[in-house]
């Protein structure tokens, strides 16, 4: 059976979103696992491995995987020799950065067993690491489906290493249980590696490349997105870092429990973006026109989802952490939630707006853009972190966001003459508007029945109201 275009991402989009809806609720009972077993103080070390690690993983994108999409989208594009070339570049480098994140981590005041969690964490994302230059691969030929399914069953792996540790404590075999679940997580990561691996090798014959020559072209392209991606990860990470250094491990569990809750959202932009990156790709350069309506339509679906996303975590966030957290501790966790969800509506819209940027060969202002961000953050970290601590450290994040983006529309707007609108941003609120009323006459129910509640009320009314439109319902359905 054939499928056109339109059908092609509607049925990438349904599987992926599938699996990842799956995969989010696995997650959050890995997390819910975890912060019962380790309690406040244990779960933020373990985000302080996790923040600290990640660091290094940035480091060694060196901005590869977008410079790929884009590659391998143009016409003629040879994927053997580019994605061949990328991988063997981006394993070489990951195998020296992220070796090297144990020794840095011995300059830190971390106590013995966050600093060999650190080790134990850099050796799986070295896996997670080069998973991610195979990406580009499936988003050319809309299979993002199976990298879904890959990182579902690296996710069940890694939720089955911690039920075994927290159950049958394993931990106590390693010195603490801290480091039996964080191996969890490079368990999970080299399982989802294999996985890709396997499910590339029906595109290209992989085999280690060392064209130097190419390798100079691709890191030539990916400086400035490399600058950009370390720039990022200052304003996206290290404020864990700042709370691990001025407060206490406490605090970054209090603060970490809300931001794991952001970054197990953040899937949705990425899924909905690298489907339609290789298409803006490949319209900016041969139909302007076509460009800007995807961009706007993207746009669009987005801030559907944003402001129902919104306006329902103000509602429930008290019973989404005393979900995930447990009924004790992480009391302080639902404000910090409740600030925090401002920046996922900010990195939603990110997602697109620094993807248009790229497809548009105009990355390297993403990098003045970042450098702009990271220099606010890191200021504003210093200076309200010590007073307000994660209260802090979260309004700080939703101001960065929120200037990100908007620089990101001024350089659209100036530079691809394109200037996204936001009408749809009423309709969504007014929707989201009777969707609140609703939650508050259901407050005494659980959480999950509360999402069925918030669903059937918004998107019913979005469409009465033109929100969505019959024709875009007709599209979906075909």
């Amino acid at each position: 059976m054939s499928f056109n275009l339109t059908q092609k991402i509607a049925l990438n989009a349904t599987i992926s979103s599938a699996a990842r809806v799956i995969e989010l609720a696995i997650s959050l009972v890995i997390i819910g696992l975890i912060t019962r077993h380790l309690g406040e103080n244990g779960f933020g070390d373990y985000a302080t491995i996790l923040a600290f690690v990640y660091i290094f993983t940035v480091l060694a994108d060196l901005g590869l995987y977008s410079i790929v999409v884009r590659e391998i989208s143009r016409e003629g594009a040879d994927e053997e020799k580019i994605l061949n070339n990328a991988l063997t570049l981006r394993m070489f480098a990951g195998l020296i950065i992220l070796g090297l994140a144990y020794f840095v981590s011995l300059l830190f005041p971390y106590p013995s067993q966050i600093q060999i969690g650190i080790a134990i964490a850099a050796f799986g994302f070295w896996f997670l690491s080069n998973t991610q230059v195979l990406m580009g691969l499936f988003q050319k030929h809309l299979r993002l489906d199976k990298v879904a399914l890959a990182e579902l069953a690296g996710r069940m792996i890694q939720l089955a290493v911690v039920w075994i540790v927290v159950y049958y404590s394993v931990g106590a075999y390693c010195h603490t249980p801290l480091h039996g679940i964080v191996a969890a997580v490079a368990i999970g990561a080299i399982f989802n590696f294999l996985i890709i691996l396997y499910f590339a090798s029906g595109y290209i014959k992989l085999k280690p490349r060392f064209n130097f020559s190419y390798w100079k072209y691709l890191l030539k392209q990916s400086f400035p997105l490399a600058i950009s991606a370390i720039l990022v990860m200052i304003y996206f990470k290290l404020d864990t870092i700042f709370l691990s250094v001025m407060k206490t491990s406490e605090a970054v569990g209090v603060y970490s429990l809300s931001y794991k809750i952001l970054e197990s959202l953040i899937f949705f932009p990425a899924m909905i973006v690298g489907l339609t990156m290789p298409l803006m790709s490949k319209t900016f350069l041969i139909d302007r026109q076509k460009f800007y309506s995807i961009i706007q339509r993207t746009l669009n679906f987005l801030v559907i989802i944003i402001v129902p996303l919104i306006i329902g975590t103000l509602f429930t966030s008290e019973k989404i952490i005393r979900l995930i957290g447990g009924a004790r501790g992480f009391a302080d966790s639902p404000m910090v939630l409740n600030i925090l969800v401002f920046a996922i509506a900010m990195i939603f819209l990110g997602a697109l707006f620094s993807n248009v940027i790229i497809a548009a060969n105009k990355q390297k202002f993403l990098a003045q853009i970042y450098f702009i961000g990271a220099v606010v953050n890191v200021i504003a970290n210093f200076i309200f972190i010590p007073k307000y601590s994660y209260y802090g450290a979260a309004a700080t994040t939703v101001l960065t966001e929120l200037l990100v983006t908007a620089l990101m529309i001024a350089v659209i707007v100036k530079t691809i003459n394109f200037f996204p609108s936001f009408k749809i941003f009423f309709k969504a609120l007014f929707a989201s508007g009777a969707m609140a009323l609703a939650l508050v006459y259901s407050s005494d129910l659980n959480i999950f029945y509360l999402l069925i509640v918030g669903i059937a009320v918004y998107f019913p009314i979005l469409y009465l109201i033109g929100g969505i439109s019959k024709e875009e319902l007709k599209k979906l359905r075909n």
